[in-house]
């Protein structure tokens, strides 16, 4: 185990309880939401209309372009807000993601258009280009730096640096899939369970981010 997967856990774990009780927040967010937007896309009134895949699809793309940039922006804000011990709420953290809402937005879709690019050729270099970018919005929210500006940054900053992050996240993986093996064995995982086990995932795998964010800052800012 790596030493800033170490300092990623150690971390996660003494602030457990306000990431996990940010994640309930937006949660409850996202429900009230899609509570707003359901009915301009299915209507209540008709009985014979059925919920399908194909019916709630466009609905599930405009949640995710609301919500998940004003989500990840906010969840790096309440991390660094934790690593550098400030009194920031959970709200001045959304307000912040808000804030910065259009620029997560167009960092997001340029990423993934690029690193989807990537998974069609072959896979590994849909890996590789993950590893070179997963540093834009840590510079976009973080350093206030435009999309394509965070861009270019990410991929001068990460240079000989794909190992490093890809092995933190592999080993992050691993142990997912180990727990979710034994839960399954044990007939444990219940999908209130499963979505408990995604919830920390995604939010160590944040933590890690900005772990290898700090390390590559100050490598560049002693330069």
């Amino acid at each position: 185990m790596t030493q800033t997967f170490k300092q990623s856990y150690y971390f996660l774990r003494q602030n457990i309880l306000k990431l996990l009780g940010f994640t309930l927040l937006m949660g409850a967010l996202l429900v009230l939401i899609a509570e707003l937007l359901m009915p301009f896309f299915i209507d209540p009134l008709d009985t014979s209309q059925t919920i399908s895949l194909e019916t709630i699809e466009p609905f599930a793309q405009m949640l995710n372009i609301i919500v998940k940039p004003i989500y990840t922006g906010a969840l790096i804000i309440l991390i660094v807000s934790l690593a550098k011990t400030e009194a920031k709420t959970m709200l001045n953290c959304i307000f912040a993601g808000i804030l910065r809402w259009p620029f997560m937005l167009v960092a997001n879709i340029m990423t993934s258009f690029l690193i989807f690019i990537g998974f069609l050729a072959f896979i590994l270099p849909g890996i590789w280009l993950f590893t070179r970018l997963f540093l834009v919005p840590y510079l976009v929210m973080i350093d206030n730096q435009s999309p394509l500006t965070a861009l270019i940054n990410s991929f001068k900053y990460t240079k000989d640096y794909s190992l490093t992050i890809l092995s933190d996240i592999v080993i992050l993986i691993v142990i997912l899939i180990f727990i979710v093996l034994i839960l399954s064995l044990m007939q444990l995982l219940l999908p209130v369970l499963l979505l408990v086990l995604l919830l920390l995932f995604q939010t160590m795998a944040h933590v890690i981010y900005y772990r290898h964010y700090e390390i590559l800052m100050e490598k560049y800012k002693t330069k």
